[in-house]
């Protein structure tokens, strides 16, 4: 509940939170009887706080640029063996391969397997519950296969724009 305060003096009222006598004109030895409820006054400054708490950390944490999304692909024992078979990115976004199988695999961009062509990746062993993350690949198609496994293929695209990933 409230209860009442009075105050002599502009000690008396900075005490209480804010400097009365300058904002509402008291003049000294002037007595005046002020209401507060001081339970409700900091349940709400205690709330304020926290907002204000959270939107910084909010907007600190917030990224600068924007940032592509990511992509994962998981290797299947089963055809298609890379799910999505064909996957869409934008320029700048990771992608990511996942092998929950028992068995070794690779992720090999064809390119690497021609004479004459840029190999853009190659993954090595990529061994059972492993992952192979790849990013900044250049706009273009990128067809690639297991290198234990050459039934196993997929394609990569990557866009200047983002396209969400077709399955």
């Amino acid at each position: 509940m409230s209860s009442p305060a009075t105050a002599t003096s502009s000690v008396d009222f900075r005490r209480m939170g804010e400097s009365y006598k300058q904002n509402h004109g008291v003049k000294g030895g002037e007595r005046r009887i002020l209401w507060y409820n001081a339970t409700q006054t900091g349940t709400t400054m205690n709330t304020q706080m926290l907002i204000a708490i959270w939107l910084l950390g909010l907007f600190a944490a917030w990224p600068s640029t924007a940032t592509p999304p990511h992509t994962a692909i998981i290797i299947d024992s089963g055809s298609p063996y890379f799910v999505p078979k064909s996957a869409t990115v934008s320029s700048g976004a990771s992608i990511s391969w996942d092998n929950p199988t028992a068995t070794d695999h690779t992720i090999t961009h064809v390119g690497c397997l021609q004479e004459g062509n840029a190999c853009a990746f190659d993954s090595g062993i990529v061994r059972p519950s492993g992952n192979f993350t790849l990013s900044g690949l250049v706009p273009g198609q990128y067809p690639y296969l297991c290198r234990i496994h050459p039934i196993m293929y997929g394609i990569v695209t990557v866009t200047d724009s983002f396209n969400p990933s077709q399955l």
